[in-house]
């Protein structure tokens, strides 16, 4: 990435040749939650659409995922779930209330539920249909899934082959339930693009968070890059990514690509 070019977005969706957002948009695409985002993905996440969210470690994943639950939840009533492999719930809430996201009244409102397990437990219930996820899923009525992180799940994994069909089992499973589902992973952003039978070759969208030091004399910044949706005429460059006091913010002055 090279030095920084000031882009406001309504002039870059003009220049860029994209459309404008339409009318009925809420038939098939939900908003992001993440200020800033949607106008880059033509107004939304498509619905029943699974994301690959992928970045290093404080890139900003599980916060990206957690603010994604959150809005779908507190603004459009829509409930979520939130599965995790590592982090307790008592941790996220902590740390969602950092930003001002009480996830414990939405819990109490039906609106949001935690489920942890341990990777190996999720490849059961997987070949069982589901289990305690769809049902949970049921129950609840959910809308929005987060899961953190398919990392840990395939390294269970050590064929290549197991690897890849247990994946696509995965995202059949979460396409079967019609949410509108964010997977967080570690893997590395040039990985998910390429590598054939990857989380990310399968998924519906990738996103990356990126967390880098543009150069030797200064301090890592966030910024977050579209690789890919599906049936999505979307911006390919690099914006930069804020941490606020309500959240996330994609900012408008965007970051040239070398």
């Amino acid at each position: 990435m090279s030095a920084r070019q000031e882009v406001d977005l309504e002039e870059f969706l003009q220049v860029s040749g994209k459309k404008p957002i339409p009318a009925d948009l809420s038939v098939y695409r939900t908003p992001s939650g993440i200020p800033g985002l949607d106008r880059l993905v033509e107004g939304g996440l498509e619905k029943g659409s699974v994301v690959l969210v992928v970045g290093v470690p404080g890139s900003g994943k599980t916060t990206f995922a957690l603010q994604f639950l959150h809005y779908g939840a507190f603004s459009l009533k829509e409930p979520g779930l939130f599965i995790t492999f590592a982090e307790t719930k008592e941790s996220l809430y902590r740390h969602a209330f950092g930003f001002g996201w009480d996830f414990s009244e939405l819990e109490r409102q039906k609106l949001f539920q935690v489920l942890q397990f341990k990777p190996h437990q999720v490849t059961g219930l997987i070949e069982e249909g589901g289990g305690a996820i769809k049902d949970e899923i049921k129950s609840l009525g959910v809308k929005r899934l987060a899961i953190d992180s398919i990392t840990a799940y395939t390294l269970l994994f050590k064929d290549d082959y197991q690897r890849r069909e247990s994946i696509v089992s995965f995202i059949e499973r979460l396409h079967d339930w019609k949410t509108t589902s964010m997977i967080i992973s570690e893997m590395p952003p040039t990985v998910s693009e390429t590598r054939e039978g990857s989380i990310g070759f399968l998924s519906d969208a990738i996103i990356a968070l990126h967390y880098l030091k543009p150069d030797k004399e200064s301090g890592r910044e966030h910024s977050v890059e579209v690789l890919k949706m599906r049936g999505t005429n979307h911006s390919t460059r690099v914006f930069p990514l804020s941490f606020e006091s309500k959240g996330l913010r994609v900012r408008s002055e965007a970051l040239s690509k070398d």
